[in-house]
C-alpha cells in the first residue's frame, strides 16, 4: 500500500516538475530617461483616421437574406380547413358545429321526404332534411337515408384550392336489439 502511495506521487511530481519550465519572464517595460520625450509613431501621410467601428464593421461579412422563392418560416405548413364564404348571411346554428360533434339520433324514412334528428354538444336537438346546410365548412346536407346522413362540405385547403369533402354521420347502432 505504501508502494502505491508512493508511486503515485512519484508521478505527480514528475508530471509538475515536466509543466515548469524555464522560461524569461517578459522584460518591464523600460522607462525613458528623465528629460527626454517619447514620441508615438508618426502615421503615414496617406493614411486616415480609422475609429473602431469602422474596423469592426469592415471585419464583418454582409449578409442581406433574399426572401425570393421561399415561402415563410413562420406560416405553418397545414392550416385547418377555411370554408368557402358563400354570402353574408348570419350563420344558423347548425353551421356553428362540427360535423363530428354532431350526434344521430334517428332517421325517418318512409312517406314524404326523409329525415333525421340530430343532437348538438349543448344538448339541442335539430331536424335535417336535404339541402339543410350544416357544419362549419358550408356542408349541405345531399341525403338522407336509412343509414345515417350524408353531407358535402366544400372548403379552402393549405393549398389555396377548393376541396369537396363527402361525409357521412352513420346511425348509431341499436343496443339491445338483434
Amino acid at each position: 500500500m505504501k508502494f502505491a502511495t508512493g508511486l503515485v506521487g512519484m508521478i505527480a511530481l514528475a508530471l509538475l516538475a515536466s509543466g515548469c519550465g524555464q522560461e524569461t519572464p517578459p522584460a518591464p517595460p523600460q522607462k525613458a530617461a528623465p528629460g527626454k520625450k517619447v514620441e508615438a509613431p508618426m502615421p503615414k501621410a496617406d493614411a486616415k483616421p480609422v475609429s473602431e467601428e469602422e474596423e469592426l464593421k469592415a471585419a464583418e461579412p454582409v449578409f442581406t437574406y433574399d426572401p425570393a422563392g421561399r415561402r415563410d418560416p413562420f406560416v405553418p405548413l397545414i392550416e385547418p380547413k377555411k370554408p368557402i364564404a358563400t354570402s353574408n348571411e348570419p350563420l344558423t346554428p347548425l353551421q356553428q358545429i362540427e360535423l363530428g360533434e354532431l350526434r344521430l339520433m334517428g332517421v325517418i324514412v318512409g312517406k314524404g321526404e326523409p329525415m333525421a334528428m340530430v343532437t348538438a354538444p349543448g344538448g339541442k336537438s335539430y331536424i335535417l332534411k336535404k339541402g339543410v346546410k350544416v357544419g362549419r365548412n358550408n356542408g349541405v346536407v345531399i341525403g338522407v337515408d336509412s343509414e345515417g346522413i350524408s353531407v358535402r362540405e366544400k372548403y379552402y385547403d393549405f393549398v389555396g384550392e377548393v376541396r369537396e369533402n363527402l361525409q357521412k354521420i352513420q346511425l348509431p347502432k341499436r343496443e339491445g336489439a338483434n
